[in-house]
């Protein structure tokens, strides 16, 4: 069943709400950054040309440096460095190229950048490159689409930020004072989560239900592996990468280094045995620690 913000069947007794309802509740929902829009409009057309593309990136000189940037990251594994837009779509694709232009332009829908929005975005950029680093060695999902549903698995927390600051740090300051989860005091404070938040921005923006439905489950994975598996996948290798980032300590106050990952939700959706994880995290590590500064800097 395609998601729908008037039908979240398992968040309250009083979710049944439409989107106006969640807009009024949590402020303002952010448009897609410009660029991001103009290139996603294009990709609809199969038959855009790598030149259109390259013009369009092009418009926004800072989100297109930074594109040349990522690139050229040992990430993408390029034999030989890129030094124009045009050519890194010809050698990395459409698909490849909607992910970093995202993954650059996101960045820009901070209102502010202080300490907790630098810890943020490190979260979701790890997220993104650790899910597709999964989904590439498990087979559990695209990797590009794994890429942008790791990348949007806390969108709602940056929404949240931006539009309650003082809210949300005192709540993130209550989880570091050890006075419950960052669940528990979410929905003590909160009428929806951030999964909500962040499922009712992605059906905003018109993205595809695997993604908005992964955003709305990455951590319960509370639906049917069975009606959906794909989906389910997906949103268990966003999982498992959420819990690799929380155990190094990326996009964490400290890191928490007890995590027992062959006990995560995702870790048991996958079936990953747990020699298997202890190599792959140190694969993410190492993957991590050499191209953070490319996405991040």
């Amino acid at each position: 069943m395609p998601f729908s913000v008037s039908a979240i069947y398992s968040r309250g007794p009083d979710v049944n709400r439409d989107i106006k309802s969640i807009v009024k509740t949590v402020g303002d929902l952010p448009a897609m950054p410009v660029v991001a829009v103009k290139v996603m409009e294009l990709l609809q057309d199969p038959n855009t040309s790598a030149e259109v593309l390259a013009n369009a990136v092009s418009l926004d000189p800072a989100v297109s440096a930074r594109i040349l940037k990522v690139a050229n990251s040992s990430f993408y594994g390029l034999q030989r460095q890129v030094s124009t837009i045009k050519a890194a779509i010809v050698i990395l694709g459409q698909k490849t190229l909607r992910s970093m232009v995202l993954a650059v332009s996101l960045s820009g829908m901070n209102r502010r950048f202080g300490l907790l929005e630098k810890i943020l975005w490190e979260d979701s950029i790890g997220c993104a490159i650790c899910s597709r680093l999964l989904s590439d060695r498990l087979r559990s999902a695209d990797p590009e689409e794994a890429f942008l549903a790791g990348l949007f698995r806390h969108i709602g927390k940056v929404v949240r930020n931006n539009n309650d600051p003082q809210a949300f740090s005192d709540l993130v300051q209550a989880v570091y004072n050890d006075e419950g989860t960052f669940s528990e005091l979410e929905k003590q404070r909160f009428d929806y989560d951030h999964a909500v938040v962040g499922a009712a921005v992605l059906e905003k923006w018109n993205f595809s239900n695997p993604l908005i439905e992964s955003t709305l489950h990455h951590s319960d994975l509370d639906f049917s592996a069975a009606d959906v598996p794909a989906i389910y996948r997906l949103a268990a290798t966003v999982n498992l990468a959420g819990c690799f980032c929380q155990k190094l300590g990326i996009g964490q106050r400290n890191p928490d280094e007890d995590l027992d990952l062959s006990e995560t939700k995702g870790a048991r959706a996958l079936d990953v045995p747990n020699d298997r994880l202890e190599v792959l995290l140190d694969e993410f590590k190492t993957v991590f620690e050499e191209n953070r500064d490319f996405f991040l800097g």
